[in-house]
């Protein structure tokens, strides 16, 4: 929703981009834009009966006990090697999400890639199978990201910009080369997007398991070898955890790419890094249930409750972007 505001205040400042790029939670943004024609649609979508109920079915597998994610973490943040071994992404992860969204988003499920807002999202390809889990990775490439778009949008794309070629990537477990897919639907890559280690299990399609966009959360190079002007997020540090699982499942300190982006400066950068302290209470937020022993989400218990949140979530979105570019200008 914040990034629907981020949207809606693009437009009224005539930024409206020529081009989105999206990874993970962007990418489901992104699919809604290209969805509905306009920013009331698309915030009354987001606010919809069909969305609130997705969110509040949300169910969590035993691995939210702290004895199961939390010893791993734990063990995780102080091995500090890059990605020794196969992690089990198939069977360890804790928010249950069906493999085809369809059914949980019919308003949207048969969205394209349009050729009035072109979109890209990013993804990762898994190169490995469920039985190659626990194996010591012996420096083997685990993963190759994954471009999906539309075959026009393909086409101005070079293999060369889109590579993993960047210093923070060296000796990972991502593969150098990347792969452009045209015959996925917006949900289907959104589906793929989203899947982040730990969290949600990989996406199977057509034989082939696909994973979530924080193997390159913030594409800057792809993003200024299409574009003369860049507008992108600046995001808050990962946490000690976020570092820790990502570097054991693709090798590579993501806090380290992240200041890595941040040296490629965009042309604009709509500030988001106060989200936790300005939307508190008001998004879902992890948290340690101590009775029960186990990780929880704060979802909103009542329909009106979450109606109330987005709006506030969309507000943040169009209020940072309005300073962020009213103070660039």
């Amino acid at each position: 929703m914040i990034y629907l505001g981020i949207f809606a205040a693009l437009e009224e400042l005539n930024l409206k981009p020529d081009l989105l790029i999206a990874s993970c939670g962007g990418s489901f943004a992104a699919t809604v834009i290209n969805a509905f024609p306009d920013h009331l649609s698309r915030k009354e979508y987001m606010k919809s009966e069909e969305y609130y109920q997705f969110v509040a079915h949300t169910q969590l597998t035993r691995h939210k006990k702290l004895s199961e994610i939390g010893l791993f973490s734990l063990k995780k943040i102080f091995n500090k090697r890059k990605a020794p071994v196969i992690e089990d992404i198939f069977n360890r992860y804790i928010v249950e999400m069906p493999q085809n969204l369809s059914h949980c988003f019919p308003s949207i499920k048969n969205t394209e890639f349009s050729k009035e807002i072109p979109t890209v999202i990013i993804g990762s390809e898994l190169l490995f199978g469920s039985q190659e889990s626990g194996q010591n990775r012996n420096e083997k490439k685990l993963f190759r990201k994954a471009v999906f778009t539309d075959p026009e949008t393909a086409q101005r794309i070079s293999h060369e910009h889109i590579a993993t070629s960047s210093d923070s990537f060296k000796n990972s477990a991502v593969e150098k080369a990347s792969k452009i897919i045209t015959t996925f639907s917006m949900l289907e890559s959104t589906r793929a997007s989203v899947s982040d280690m730990f969290y949600v299990q990989p996406m199977l399609l057509h034989n082939q398991y696909y994973m979530g966009g924080v193997i390159d959360l913030v594409p800057i190079e792809l993003a200024r070898y299409l574009s003369k002007e860049v507008i992108s997020e600046k995001k808050q540090p990962y946490t000690l955890v976020e570092e820790a699982l990502i570097r054991s499942v693709f090798g590579f300190s993501a806090n380290e790419r992240l200041l890595e982006t941040e040296k490629l400066l965009s042309t604009f950068q709509i500030d988001t890094t106060s989200i936790k302290q300005e939307l508190k209470g008001h998004y879902l937020e992890k948290g340690i249930n101590w009775k029960k022993f186990e990780l929880n989400f704060s979802f909103p218990k009542t329909y009106q409750k979450f109606a109330q949140d987005m709006e506030m979530q969309w507000q943040y979105g169009f209020d940072q972007t309005v300073k962020c570019i009213k103070g660039k200008l």
